[in-house]
């Protein structure tokens, strides 16, 4: 088990900084419910829930050789972790036994290391939940020893999410996601590139149609952003439904075209409760 952080142009695994994960735990997003209440009237009106933050719990042990040592660990993480700006983190994990049992003396040398895992599919857009601060625990193996306990809040969307990702479309977009991905949340776009000419180009996926009232012309390329659409670089809005996209993790998300053409889905990612 490990931690890859990236913040900035710092890229790094924690085992990197002589840094043994021993837990990383996420807790399903908080949920904002949206109701209304009258006066002379029982109960209240709901029109459903937002979710709001994705709380996560890092846990792990920190080696130094010497007080200086320590000190100059202790820095790299602070600046590491403690950044104005949001940053994101992915667990690395390993399907290996994490705890094995022995007889005492079979075996000898510093057990603290780890090596090899696979990065987890979804990573987390976070900032720190509070300060933290090292916690000496003692000596092992002539090395001193430190807990680590630090706990990141979702800084956007409250939701572990893959890296974007862009694909040529068929008949219906892979989604693997466990919630919808929108258009209005995820700046992901569709383009669309005409092999025939039309009247009017009408774009439906999943249950949701997205319609464009003008000619195409073969070789005509359309950019469907969600708040925007361009049709060869121009802004085309006006002659738009001014419909969205939203892939859904039940419904398959199938893509049907009123005109031939290629269809590709470029950055959107799949995001995970």
């Amino acid at each position: 088990m490990d931690l890859l952080v990236n913040n900035g142009s710092l890229n790094i695994k924690l085992s990197s900084k002589n840094i043994l994960t021993t837990d990383i735990d996420e807790s399903m997003p908080s949920l904002t419910p949206n109701t209304l209440s009258f006066k002379g009237r029982n109960g209240k009106l709901s029109f459903g829930s937002d979710y709001d933050e994705k709380k996560l719990t890092y846990t792990g042990y920190l080696t130094a050789t010497s007080q200086s040592d320590y000190e100059t660990k202790r820095n790299q993480l602070y600046q590491l972790f403690n950044s104005t700006n949001p940053f994101y983190i992915t667990p690395i994990y390993s399907d290996d036994e994490m705890y094995s049992f022995e007889r005492p003396g079979q075996t000898k040398g510093d057990k603290i290391g780890q090596s090899g895992g696979s990065e987890s599919t979804k990573r987390f857009y976070v900032i720190l939940e509070d300060t933290f601060q090292p916690e000496f625990q003692g000596l092992i193996g002539g090395k001193q020893l430190y807990k680590l306990s630090i706990n990141f809040v979702t800084a956007v969307l409250p939701f572990g999410e893959t890296k974007p990702k862009t694909a040529t479309i068929t008949n219906k977009i892979a989604y693997q996601g466990t919630v919808q991905a929108s258009q209005l949340e995820v700046p992901f776009y569709v383009q669309f590139k005409s092999d025939e000419v039309a009247t009017n180009l009408t774009l439906k996926i999943g249950n949701r149609t997205w319609t464009y009232r003008g000619p195409v012309a073969v070789g005509d390329t359309f950019k469907i952003g969600g708040v925007y659409n361009l049709k060869n670089s121009l802004n085309v809005n006006d002659d738009t439904n001014a419909e969205y996209f939203v892939l859904d993790p039940f419904n398959g998300n199938s893509v049907t075209c009123s005109v031939k053409g290629t269809i590709e889905i470029h950055n959107y990612k799949e995001l995970y409760l």
